[in-house]
C-alpha cells in the first residue's frame, strides 16, 4: 500500500543517490584544478579546456587546438610546479587536444 505522506527532496535524494555528496567534491575538485591551471599557467592557460588529475595519478589536459597542445608539453615543468603549489603533484602528464 503507498504511503499518502509527500517525501521531502533531500529524503529522495538520499535514497537514491547516496554517493551524491562525493561526487559533488569530486567534481568541485577536478573543476579547482582546471581554473587554477587556467588562470596561473602564464601565456597559455587560457587555452586549456580542462584539466583533470585521473583515477591513475595522471594529470589529464585538454587544449582547444593541437597547436596549443604541442605548445603546453613545452611547459610541463612550470605546470608539474603549479601542481606542487596546488597541492597534487601528477605522475605523468598527458595533454592533448578535444
Amino acid at each position: 500500500m503507498q504511503s499518502d505522506k509527500l517525501k521531502h527532496i533531500s529524503e529522495i535524494i538520499n535514497a537514491s543517490y547516496s554517493n551524491l555528496e562525493e561526487l559533488s567534491e569530486i567534481a568541485q575538485e577536478k573543476s579547482s584544478l582546471s581554473r587554477y591551471l587556467k588562470k596561473n599557467l602564464k601565456n597559455f592557460g587560457r587555452y586549456i579546456v580542462s584539466a583533470y588529475i585521473n583515477n591513475s595519478g595522471i594529470l589529464v589536459i585538454k587544449t582547444n587546438s593541437p597547436e596549443f597542445a604541442a605548445r603546453l608539453r613545452y611547459e610541463e615543468k612550470e605546470i608539474r610546479a603549479l601542481c606542487k603549489k596546488f597541492g597534487n603533484v601528477p605522475q605523468k602528464i598527458k595533454i592533448s587536444s578535444r
